[in-house]
């Protein structure tokens, strides 16, 4: 028998789901996997969907999605891991701050986020990082309410909008989309978006000035910007690992996925011809 489904009954059930699945997670702390769950199992009874074809559906979906990026989050989220308790992430960050210089900590802080969280999640990537945010400001007096957004900033866009995040993967799975050229137009599109949110996180600094106490218990609120100290914290350094090492399980798999793009666009194109 064939199911006839109507498109907008579907859309309407779709958007009730959306508020379901935020409600779950945000204020009843469900997990993730069972709130989606509900939701999707939501949408089709909503949309007239019957319970049987609601279910295989489900199974279906999840099962050819899992099947397309389940190999790239694994690993994906292994690395994660391996950066954390490294100290990597923590070396990327102390390498841009001091080659960017004094008073560009903010912009430091926006790049680090944005190359960590291409293999960490974002909120693991913001638990490793936001104690260094705090020492930044401690030490320079600047607002760790800018250095905290400009982080956050730089963790959120690549978790949006680049693989290997399970988002964006997800999406080049299920669009059919090469992942070497979802990451290739995610960096271009994220790179304006950090520079456009620095504004933003330079603006709301100025306005919640905050740094922290000498003992570092607390918190105090400013009426006005202090006189900058450069930030030289090295003493820990001994006990990360070098550069190349931090950067080079980002930077090298990145490339390679990349050139395998290019040289497939280059492949598909064909030899130039000139016609006379």
């Amino acid at each position: 028998m064939e199911i006839t489904v109507s498109g907008g009954q579907m859309i309407f059930g779709l958007v009730v789901s959306i508020f379901l699945l935020i409600f779950l997670i945000m204020k009843t702390k469900i997990h993730a996997f069972p709130a989606l769950i509900i939701a999707a199992a939501l949408t089709g009874i909503i949309g007239g969907m019957p319970s049987t074809s609601v279910i295989a559906s489900i199974t279906k979906g999840f099962g050819n999605t899992l099947g397309s990026i389940g190999i790239i989050i694994g690993f994906g989220v292994m690395m994660g891991e391996i950066f954390e308790f490294s100290g990597a992430a923590k070396r990327m960050a102390k390498t841009f701050i001091k080659g960017l210089g004094k008073g560009r900590e903010e912009l430091a802080l926006a790049i680090t986020g944005f190359i960590v969280s291409i293999p960490i999640f974002c909120d693991s990537g913001f638990v490793i990082l936001a104690p260094l945010a705090k020492v930044i400001s401690k030490k320079t007096k600047k607002s760790v309410v800018t250095l905290g957004v400009s982080l956050a900033l730089g963790l959120v866009v690549t978790h949006s909008l680049i693989p290997p995040t399970p988002g964006p993967v997800g999406v080049a799975g299920l669009f059919g989309i090469s992942v070497g050229s979802l990451m290739l137009w995610g960096i271009v599109l994220s790179i304006p978006m950090v520079f456009g949110g620095l504004i933003y996180a330079k603006y709301i600094g100025k306005q919640i000035y905050q740094i922290p106490s000498e003992d570092g218990e607390g918190w105090v609120r400013l009426s006005g910007a202090q006189t900058l100290a450069d930030y030289t914290d090295d003493k820990d350094d001994e006990k990360l690992p070098s550069a190349v090492a931090a950067f080079a399980p980002i930077v090298v798999p990145i490339i390679l996925i990349l050139l395998q793009t290019v040289t497939a666009v280059m492949k598909l194109q064909g030899p130039v011809i000139n016609k006379k």
